[in-house]
């Protein structure tokens, strides 16, 4: 059976951590058998649309706000994390801001789909997000058309979606670019979208070496199926990027191929890569066990989900920019960056400034309130054990328990400080902001 550093070590990556007794009791069975759990999506919550998207008195600032809400809620409470972690993946890979679509119903109808198909088939989930609403605005294919093509959208899924840096030519983006003219919103209803014959460029096109009227459709086709050559490179690519945000950065090419002939053995499903990401022996590699930074998203999810706070009570989405992460607002078209990205002064005070309001809140005041009558060994153990820190430092357990007994012998302390600075020292503590 699994150890219990290990199961500890899976819950957090593939979702936000999880309970002392849920890991012993996962610990109890075939690592197989967990993994085969967490990527059961069954019990999720319904992704109804949110009624207030739809609020004609609600601005689209206050509609980000609840959504960005609603999101965090859904990650800290779902029974299937695992679906959040892929679709908050997604959202990072294909990466769209409502700076520049401004309207949070496409964001969300976006977010759905990421949602839906988060371990469905790669390339069907590329061919429904290319001609999503808020990607055809965010890349510039809504105008797109014949005799005015715009690149923009062709390079980025080849660069970024598909293939990586250097596996085009600047003549593929042109081809690719007059294959998607036409696809596009319709003209007086930007939230659907329309194909426009009259639009579309129907000229011979040479794309990769292959001379036809290339269709956009056709494109990704191409990439993600019928050429093997160019399906192996968008393979190794999505499992090289997949197992960073799982595991740790630049995998060894060993890893790489090991996941990409997973991935391809099933024509590009994303389950069979999660699955082998996850039975690699690398992935509880001390390498892997100690290689990730918590994303501002995952942190304040974690958070939440041990002291049983809403994100309406602890309104993140005031404090997750100036973390680095406002959900629906990545910075660029490449989105974010893992690990030493969130690890800026003014990021980790953030992170600060966001417990110190759920303290100031009391909405954490009950997390740790069973520590007052404990000695200190035994109340930092406890306070480990809550916020599922499996295997803290020497440095970690001695820091909290020398400033515990000296809280203890303050005469002028309030007695419930001891659980409250605890739980806030804990939410800020090296091992909690590590997934």
């Amino acid at each position: 059976m699994p150890p219990i550093a290990s199961v500890a070590h899976l819950l957090r990556r593939a979702g936000f951590g999880g309970s002392q007794t849920r890991v012993a009791a996962l610990a109890g069975q075939p690592w197989a058998t967990t993994v085969d759990q967490l990527l059961d999506f069954s019990a999720a919550p319904p992704g109804a649309q949110p009624g207030f998207l739809t609020d004609p008195n609600a601005g689209d600032w206050e509609k980000e706000y609840q959504l960005q809400q609603w999101w965090i809620d859904r990650m800290a409470t779902s029974p299937a994390p695992l679906q959040e972690k892929l679709t908050l993946f997604w959202h990072g890979h294909f990466a769209t801001a409502n700076y520049k679509v401004s309207d949070m119903l496409l964001m969300y109808q976006q977010n759905a789909l990421f949602r839906a198909n988060a371990k469905g088939n790669f390339r069907d989930l590329v061919q429904t997000m290319s001609i999503q609403p808020a990607m055809l605005i965010w890349l510039d294919n809504d105008p797109n058309e014949k005799g005015r093509p715009n690149e923009n959208f062709a390079r980025e899924l080849m660069e970024l979606f598909t293939l990586g840096v250097d596996e085009y030519s600047q003549d593929d983006v042109v081809a690719s670019a007059q294959a998607w003219t036409g696809h596009n919103t319709l003209q007086d209803d930007r939230e659907q979208y329309h194909f426009y014959p009259t639009r579309h460029d129907t000229g011979m096109k040479t794309f990769m070496g292959v001379t036809k009227n290339w269709d956009g459709p056709d494109v990704i086709d191409f990439i993600l199926g019928t050429d093997a050559a160019r399906k192996q490179i968008a393979a190794k690519y999505i499992a090289a990027k997949m197992w960073t945000y799982f595991a740790y950065p630049d995998p060894e090419p060993t890893v790489v191929t090991d996941l990409a002939n997973a991935f391809l053995a099933n024509d590009l499903l994303v389950e069979d890569l999660v699955r082998a990401i996850f039975m690699h022996p690398n992935f509880v590699s001390a390498k892997a066990m100690n290689g990730l930074v918590r994303s501002p998203a995952e942190w304040v999810a974690a958070c939440l989900r041990v002291v049983n706070v809403t994100a309406g009570d602890a309104n993140p989405q005031w404090h997750m920019g100036d973390m680095g992460q406002a959900l629906f607002e990545p910075p660029n078209v490449s989105g974010w960056r893992p690990n030493e990205y969130w690890l800026t002064t003014s990021q980790l005070w953030s992170r600060a400034n966001f417990v110190n309001y759920l303290i100031w809140q009391g909405t954490a005041s009950s997390t740790l309130n069973d520590i007052v009558g404990m000695t200190v060994p035994n109340a930092v153990q406890r306070g480990f054990d809550v916020f599922g820190i499996d295997s803290p430092s020497a440095n970690t357990r001695a820091k909290l328990e020398a400033w515990l007994t000296a809280q203890r012998a303050d005469t002028h302390a309030w007695s419930n400080y001891q659980f409250l600075n605890l739980t806030r020292l804990l939410m800020l503590s090296p091992e909690f902001n590590l997934a």
